[in-house]
């Protein structure tokens, strides 16, 4: 239990630091590898096919680019401008699916930022042969229409309540629709190290939720006399891996037992139909797809094929049906108590601190832009201080909505403070994107000053 409950802390705390997904799988097959000894299989063996599978899979994913380097970013891009149409067609779009065009926004201008075609803000002109445009500038454009397409189809959209689709789905989406403009990319992994470093961090309360809930639901397990104590752990981190609110939490919570008692249904089928060799190979690789589709559209869903897919890869299909069904109905059952426990009892003032330490971090921001505004040559130098900036607006504007959930009245009180500073560092980020790569004069840095002074002392008021 305390190798999977530390892998948990760890992978916890990464995803809310660096914002990578996939730490459920890697605790998953890790929950699964302690059943290796106990059924007798070599682990050396198991480890060897495993690594044949991690190559098989690097190899075929690579295979597309003998056919063209930049297919990747060409085909997200489509993919983009055939969603919004289809969202923007929708008389109604559900929270759901609003979430999931936000989400394949973010990752397309994501693509683009690693794939080198966007740099401050703008497209770096890759030239593509015997074309008169060039390829950067062609994918940056049709992105930012179809960003701007998506705002206008749905006035709603990037001025709503954010969290609402967080109580549907799984990851938070760092972007701003109301602005019209080409986003800057994420800080270097570095900085969002630097910045988790704190105990009003979001990474480090979302990783003591998480170990906290993995213990205690792992230690009654054991009590209960249950063989897999791996399986609540995986079962609490499921729901807290990425700090969900109480609200949200919870109602992620309730998604975690309905999906998981179906997911178990259907592992029961499979049992006993008696799945080995190429038929349990099939419902493997049917229960991974199935998880890698729904992942994006139904938080309850990829819990149901997730289950299967865990008690398949975890060696249950040759142990007595009705043990396993009973033992982990229950074991989640423990899981999700312990896991909305957590998040009911964690301090509320905590996320006020944690808002209140962005608010801060964000005129640090303003601050270290102006400075280098006074100093720098042009204004594209300043280029890692407006990313940063940038970042820090984008999580004090999602720790205000969290908050305004879970502190409704703290909220009420101070969000003509959280307007003022988003006012007031986007005024900075407009100014750089007009300003271009001339040299800003005293004159307007001042003006600019005075705008943060602004904000500041609505903040104190």
């Amino acid at each position: 239990m305390a190798i999977p409950a530390g892998i948990a802390l760890l992978l916890g705390y990464e995803q809310q630091m660096l914002l990578i997904t996939g730490g459920f799988f890697i605790i998953m097959v890790s929950g699964g590898a302690t059943m290796v000894a106990k059924q007798g299989m070599n682990p050396v063996e198991v480890g060897g096919w495993a690594l044949l599978g991690a190559a098989t899979a690097t190899v075929i994913g690579m295979l597309p680019a003998l056919w063209g380097l930049h297919r990747p970013e060409i085909t997200a891009v489509e993919r983009l401008e055939k969603a919004v149409a289809s969202y923007a067609a929708d008389p109604a779009p559900t929270v759901a699916r609003t979430h999931q065009v936000e989400t394949l926004l973010v990752t397309t201008w994501y693509i683009l930022f690693d794939a080198g075609h966007v740099r401050g803000g703008e497209s770096t002109s890759r030239v593509v042969p015997s074309e008169s445009t060039t390829l950067s500038e062609e994918l940056v454009q049709r992105t930012l229409t179809a960003h701007v397409r998506l705002a206008r189809s749905n006035p709603s959209v990037g001025r709503r309540d954010d969290s609402a689709a967080e109580e549907f789905t799984d990851t938070p989406n760092y972007i701003d629709l109301s602005r019209h403009t080409v986003p800057l990319a994420r800080p270097s992994i570095r900085y969002r190290v630097y910045r988790s470093l704190h105990w009003y961090s979001q990474a480090t309360m979302a990783s003591i939720k998480v170990t906290v809930a993995c213990l205690g639901a792992g230690v009654l397990g054991i009590a209960c006399g249950f063989d897999r104590p791996d399986w609540a752990v995986l079962s609490a981190m499921l729901v807290l891996q990425w700090g969900p609110e109480r609200r949200s939490g919870t109602i992620r919570g309730l998604h975690r037992v309905i999906g998981s008692v179906v997911g178990v249904g259907i592992f029961a089928v499979l049992h006993l139909l008696g799945v080995h060799d190429w038929t349990l190979l099939l419902a493997l690789a049917a229960c991974q797809l199935f998880a890698e589709v729904f992942v994006v559209k139904n938080y309850a869903l990829t819990v149901m094929v997730s289950t299967s897919l865990a008690l398949l890869m975890g060696g249950a299909i040759p142990l007595p049906l009705g043990e396993v069904v009973s033992a982990r109905w229950a074991e989640i059952g423990l899981a999700t108590v312990c896991s909305v426990a957590v998040l009911w009892l964690y301090p509320r003032v905590a996320a006020v601190r944690h808002a209140q330490r962005l608010v801060n971090r964000s005129f640090e921001a303003m601050g270290a832009l102006l400075g280098e505004l006074m100093t720098a040559s042009s204004v594209q130098e300043d280029l890692s201080q407006r990313r940063d900036l940038q970042y820090e607006l984008l999580s004090e504007r999602r720790a205000a909505q969290s908050v305004a959930l879970d502190a409704a009245g703290f909220a009420g009180l101070h969000w003509p403070r959280h307007l003022a500073i988003q006012r007031a560092g986007y005024r900075l980020l407009d100014f750089c994107t007009d300003a271009g790569d001339r040299t800003a004069n005293p004159e307007e840095i001042t003006r600019l000053a005075a705008t943060v002074k602004d904000a500041r002392e609505t903040t104190a008021s």
